[in-house]
């Protein structure tokens, strides 16, 4: 199987990793099992992970945050690591995001975007007073 979904309870996230040649049916594929799993949930972030993934390239990068904010609800937090050749995309990444109304923080190392997904949930529920109901 060349994609992967783990579910990270203590951060309420959910880690997708495309590894290896994908096609383009499983790509859709392992995208809406990660925001099936997310909408169960009731969780509202992901950490997709293509720097593995050799079939990802230009517009099929497009095509994947395009359909992964698609998917998502609205103020939904994706995280991407993506290859370090693929930066020059970043803007058009970034504005397909922001027209959907999601928040999107791109990496270039897998680890770092996790990374700053715990920073993100540890900062939340330290921010939060005591009476409040957990997310």
């Amino acid at each position: 199987m060349p994609y992967f979904i783990n579910p990270i309870e203590e951060d309420q996230c959910v880690f997708l990793t495309y590894a290896g040649k994908m096609p383009p049916l499983e790509v859709v594929a392992a995208r809406y099992e990660a925001s099936g799993l997310l909408a169960a949930k009731h969780w509202n972030q992901i950490v997709v992970d293509v720097t593995a993934s050799r079939s990802v390239e230009a517009l099929e990068l497009l095509d994947l945050v395009r359909g992964l904010t698609a998917d998502l609800p609205r103020r939904s937090r994706v995280t991407l690591a993506m290859r370090p050749e693929q930066a020059k995309y970043t803007n058009l990444v970034e504005e397909i995001a922001r027209n959907a109304g999601v928040l999107l923080a791109l990496f270039f190392d897998a680890e770092e975007a996790l990374s700053w997904v715990k920073g993100a949930t540890s900062q939340k529920r330290t921010q939060r007073r005591p009476s409040d109901k957990p997310l």
